[in-house]
């Protein structure tokens, strides 16, 4: 398997007379058997940055290594591509549509010239882990999409690899079927120890896969850490709001508790000068009920319900002080609830993200 390291890596993009920083002095390293994902917005540079590392772009600036080994410097790429070791799965999969699903994963040993009779062991060795036998001798237009996700990804392992690059490998699966795939990919990663990098803008395919996490905006790497601590302690507004839904208020703080109308949240575990502040809390961390006590939670004042609705089997309100009814949270509830109810809001004030007046956390 394959250690990387990325050093103050840039690659600049020209459109017209406007420079694109489509990779930002990005530094990292994800260490030999980890799987490391990469979290960002379309168009924030998460495919670029998986392009670099495959050796498929050449940095403008700042150095790859694998191993200790150097393999892109600025404007070179040392070590070609089809020497790194790597395979890579593409968001569209990438299969060939005139080969059977048998020929698609056998594709990259046939062009290393390896005898036929171990590109037919490899193949169904493969197969056989990621449950695909029945359908070698299928084209791909005669699979379904996850049994295509599935040749990719056989493709990808059949030569033995040092380092697997996932591009957005889910996206073009139904949502049904999303969970096991990603599940498969991490029992497969789990039990090669295989090095593995993964993008996405999904935080599901990132948090599910990872070990370590990287969160990327517009080229920079913003934020680096395990999937818990970016989840939550995000390092600003627009991160948080990436890793999920998020209520964020605009707040004051003072004597050392958030004020929001006649809703009083204490913050006793911080302190935090007198300020006007953005506040981010989850719909897990935030409950509204009849009764006076719930475990784990804080009652924080009264609120009115304003809007009820089922998504997904799950009940949703929207919800006001009762003297404010500019400040809203979203929140998930056990029933529905009718509209007007007064109810008391329950916290985990423990959890509530704290962001200065710019965005960023406090």
């Amino acid at each position: 398997m394959a250690k990387v390291i990325l050093k103050e890596l840039t690659k600049i993009f020209k459109k017209g007379k406007a420079l694109i920083y489509a990779a930002n002095k990005v530094s990292l390293e994800v260490n030999d058997g980890e799987s490391f994902g990469i979290l960002g917005p379309s168009g924030g540079g998460k495919t670029t940055l998986l392009r670099l590392i495959a050796g498929l772009e050449v940095p403008t600036d700042g150095y790859i290594y694998f191993d200790n080994v150097m393999v892109s410097a600025p404007n070179k790429v040392i070590i070609d591509p089809a020497d790194r070791g790597i395979a890579m799965v593409f968001q569209n999969w990438a299969l060939y549509p005139n080969m059977t699903i048998f020929d698609n994963i056998a594709f990259p040993l046939r062009n290393q010239k390896v005898p036929k009779a171990e590109i037919s062991k490899k193949v169904n060795e493969v197969a056989e882990i990621l449950n695909i036998k029945n359908v070698l001798d299928h084209y791909p237009r005669e699979v379904s999409g996850g049994q295509m996700q599935r040749a990719a990804l056989a493709r990808a392992l059949v030569k033995n690899p040092k380092l697997l690059l996932l591009d957005e490998p889910f996206s073009n699966l139904d949502a049904q079927i999303r969970d096991s795939a990603r599940a498969l990919v991490k029992k497969i990663q789990k039990e090669l120890k295989l090095t593995t990098i993964i993008v996405s803008h999904d935080p599901a395919d990132i948090f599910s896969i990872a070990e370590q996490v990287g969160v990327i905006f517009n080229g920079i790497l913003v934020q680096k850490g395990n999937a818990s601590e970016i989840y939550d302690n995000p390092v600003n507004v627009t991160v948080s709001r990436l890793l999920g839904d998020i209520n964020i208020i605009k707040a004051e703080i003072n004597n050392n508790a958030i004020n929001l109308g006649n809703i009083i949240i204490p913050i006793n575990n911080r302190k935090i000068e007198k300020q006007v502040v953005y506040i981010g809390i989850r719909p897990e961390d935030i409950r509204i009920s009849d009764s006076n006590e719930i475990p784990e939670f804080v009652n924080v004042g009264k609120v009115k319900v304003k809007v009820t609705s089922y998504v997904a089997g799950i009940f949703k309100a929207v919800v006001s002080p009762i003297n404010d009814e500019s400040i809203e949270f979203d929140v998930n509830t056990e029933r529905h609830i009718k509209a007007g109810t007064e109810m008391n809001l329950f916290v985990r004030t423990n959890k509530i993200k704290i962001f200065d007046e710019k965005g960023n956390k406090i």
